[in-house]
């Protein structure tokens, strides 16, 4: 489940400390700063949505203002430029995940036991991962085809925020590899593979026949800590799921509707 709208947004200081801000932003934007909040929360969605839809280049001010329901002018109120809008999709993602991990993670610290175990905070990360972008595959494919379009300033932000994130995957990896002894699994390349496996979602994922975001995470954990041909073991409080093939689908195909011909 996605948190609380209130937890998702940003603090309206952090949304509004661009580059090359000008003085006086602060107090202008800052009229009403929750409702200002709010809305641009929804014009970033929006306009992830259009830049998903027909490319960076493509799109247009106006065509994101006409989509999220806004003048012109009235899109230029919260935004200063295109590029700025891109960054703030990708700065507000990033920030989210970043943060709703950091609380998560020490929340599972602190309860011990279990909880504290480096496979319960890696499926954690998996699940929130899945759980937010499930839910807005435009983000991602944003975030992830439109990230070299940002001008210097605003890559230099995002690129922190990735790494930031990054770290905290390869982190749990490399506890995982001390906990097991493991000198074969370089804790990076098992990030790395993560991070392609979970990103590689968006392709294929079908919200009305395929597994919950939780369920995934579990499956993905299986097959990370024991791989293909190794026994199923449920992290703890989870069930296991018997995953069934629609009818006429074979084992080897993947069927026309479900590859939909995304790349």
């Amino acid at each position: 489940m996605n948190p609380p709208p209130e937890q998702a947004l940003m603090t309206s200081e952090k949304l509004r400390a661009t580059p090359g801000a000008k003085a006086g932003d602060a107090t202008l934007r800052g009229q009403n700063t929750k409702k200002f909040d709010r809305k641009l929360v929804e014009i970033l969605r929006t306009a992830a949505e259009v830049f998903a839809e027909v490319g960076y280049d493509a799109a247009s001010i106006r065509l994101v203002a006409e989509r999220a329901g806004v003048s012109v002018a009235g899109l230029y109120h919260y935004v200063r430029s295109k590029n700025e809008l891109l960054y703030l999709i990708q700065y507000h993602v990033f920030d989210g995940l970043v943060r709703r991990f950091v609380s998560d993670n020490n929340e599972l610290l602190a309860a011990g036991g279990d909880a504290a175990r480096p496979e319960t905070r890696l499926k954690r990360f998996i699940r929130n991962h899945l759980d937010h972008f499930l839910t807005d595959m435009a983000s991602l494919t944003v975030c992830t085809r439109e990230l070299g379009r940002l001008d210097d300033d605003y890559l230099k932000q995002v690129e922190a925020l990735q790494r930031a994130y990054f770290s905290q995957a390869f982190e749990i990896f490399q506890e995982l590899c001390d906990l097991k002894n493991s000198s074969r699994t370089n804790p990076r390349t098992a990030t790395l593979a993560m991070f392609g496996t979970i990103n590689w979602v968006s392709s294929w994922y079908d919200p009305g026949s395929d597994s919950t975001a939780d369920e995934l995470a579990e499956e993905f954990l299986n097959l990370y800590l024991h791989g293909i041909g190794g026994s199923f073991e449920p992290s703890v409080g989870s069930r296991s799921k018997t995953a069934d093939l629609p009818p006429g689908e074979s084992n080897g195909a993947v069927s026309g509707n479900r590859d939909r011909g995304k790349a």
